[in-house]
């Protein structure tokens, strides 16, 4: 695994992040759908948190963290996000770190977990979810708007609490 990029900091999304994440997600989830609209639109919805990584202050990456399941202990990775020149440097490592750590704090008590969906043929995210643990879980989920078919993976961080 690739350590921490120097400078990194993952700070909450503000207003002037929207563009960054319009721009990314239209460079990185084209084939999937119309992201490039969704995703700025949802980093408004109160029940998705997202956050920014930057390095020296320039945007590289994103993740959107869905709280919309808290009751269940589980969040959702929406959506996560490197600038292509960016991946494979640890930035997605420390992001995916990151959504655990939130989690964490945000189930008070009971098992705990983060779930995701990851396109079926996207075999490089594939690999970095199961490298950190992610395991494909059972059941059906709707295909990508671009046609692909899609998985669960899910991550259980903590037993039973007492």
């Amino acid at each position: 695994m690739s350590e921490t990029p120097p400078g990194l900091r993952i700070v909450p999304a503000r207003a002037i992040h929207r563009e960054f994440v319009r721009r990314l997600s239209a460079e990185v989830f084209s084939r999937f759908g119309d992201y490039e609209t969704l995703l700025p639109r949802m980093m408004s919805w109160p029940w998705v948190d997202t956050d920014v990584a930057e390095i020296d202050g320039c945007p590289v990456g994103f993740t959107m963290l869905s709280t919309e399941h808290l009751g269940e202990g589980e969040t959702e990775l929406t959506a996560i996000a490197v600038e292509p020149g960016r991946q494979g440097c640890g930035v997605g490592a420390r992001l995916l770190a990151h959504v655990e750590e939130q989690t964490l704090r945000l189930v008070p008590e009971g098992p705990i977990a983060v779930r995701l969906t990851v396109a079926g043929d996207n075999r490089r995210a594939r690999r970095v979810f199961a490298a950190a643990g992610y395991r494909v879980a059972p059941g059906f989920r709707e295909p990508y708007p671009g046609g692909q078919p899609s998985l669960t993976m899910l991550k259980p961080l903590v037993g039973e609490r007492a």
